[in-house]
């Protein structure tokens, strides 16, 4: 519906394996005799042997959902709200990628997993037709790159309490569009105190932080989304670019940017400049050659001639 992390798509990052075979995209979808459209709702996918998170991603409003990179095996599939309590949960055997996924919400009147009367919109106000509309039409204004115009409709949604939160991070992300992560800094700063319990609101103003030099707070913002979402790969993208400035825990960075590669590849730019800074050639060249492949622009003729001096 509209757009919440800056410059990137929704997270989802697999976690621990439960067989050699990986499954590049598991898709699901959740049913509900109510409207989801304006709700807020994340599923997760829990190891039922270990009991560990392995992915997380948010419900689309058609419904819709879908896992990247998670091997088969028996899973727990639970759907709710961030910091909030689980609505409904499961059991699911994903065998291939073929394999739909289904959660159904509890209708109105009926016991959720966790016991009580649960709906859909009695767990969370839904975003007014009006706030759904601003948003629409702020997202058709950003892709044209015209991100004052984008800021001063969102601000229009500012009167309607359950979309301040995302009204206030898109308003953040659009003044770091514009290079003002100053002026992004507030913005981002609200939204995440209104969802203290959304990486994707942390991970947004730890990379504000960053952009404006406040390193020590970046840490302690990419710190909490982790906690929150330990698999967020933006988080530990800022994470590594944070820890590598300051000087500081450099095998964590290099850990964090690693894990980070596999859904932002310009991570690997970041390692090659940590590792040829470190006098080791041979690891700048492979994580250069290694981003090669999926670099384009200007970025290819940049990784090119790098490529071309280190072999000097």
């Amino acid at each position: 519906m509209f757009s919440r992390l800056l410059f990137f798509a929704v997270f989802l990052i697999p976690g621990i394996a439960q067989d050699s075979r990986v499954l590049s995209l598991v898709e699901g979808k959740v049913v509900s005799d109510e409207p989801l459209s304006g709700n807020y709702l994340i599923v997760t996918l829990t190891d039922s042997a270990y009991h560990r998170e392995i992915a997380r991603t948010y419900v689309r409003a058609d419904g819709g959902f879908e896992f990247r990179n998670v091997s088969p095996g028996a899973y727990t599939l639970e759907i709710g709200v961030p910091g909030g309590d689980t609505i409904q949960q499961q059991i699911v055997n994903i065998e291939g990628s073929r394999d739909a996924l289904e959660i159904r919400l509890p209708s109105r009147g009926n016991k959720a997993a966790g016991g009580g009367t649960v709906s859909v919109q009695q767990l969370q106000h839904p975003i007014s037709a009006k706030s759904k509309k601003i948003f629409e039409t702020a997202q058709k204004i950003s892709a044209t790159g015209d991100y004052l115009k984008e800021i001063e409709i969102l601000r229009h949604a500012l009167n309607d309490a359950p979309a301040v939160p995302y009204a206030r991070m898109n308003i953040g992300v659009a003044y770091l569009r514009m290079g003002q992560a100053g002026q992004a800094l507030p913005e981002l700063q609200e939204a995440a105190r209104l969802m203290p319990e959304d990486a994707v609101a942390h991970t947004n103003l730890a990379y504000a932080l960053l952009l404006t030099q406040r390193l020590a707070e970046s840490e302690a913002e990419c710190r909490r989304a982790l906690q929150i979402d330990r698999n967020n790969s933006k988080a530990r993208w800022v994470m590594g670019s944070v820890l590598l400035r300051q000087g500081s825990h450099e095998q964590e960075a290099v850990e964090d940017l690693q894990f980070a590669s596999r859904d932002i590849p310009k991570a690997r730019m970041i390692l090659a400049q940590f590792y040829a800074r470190s006098g080791q050639k041979d690891a700048a060249v492979r994580e250069l050659r290694a981003f090669l492949p999926q670099a384009s622009g200007e970025d290819r003729a940049n990784v090119e001639r790098w490529l071309s001096n280190l072999s000097k």
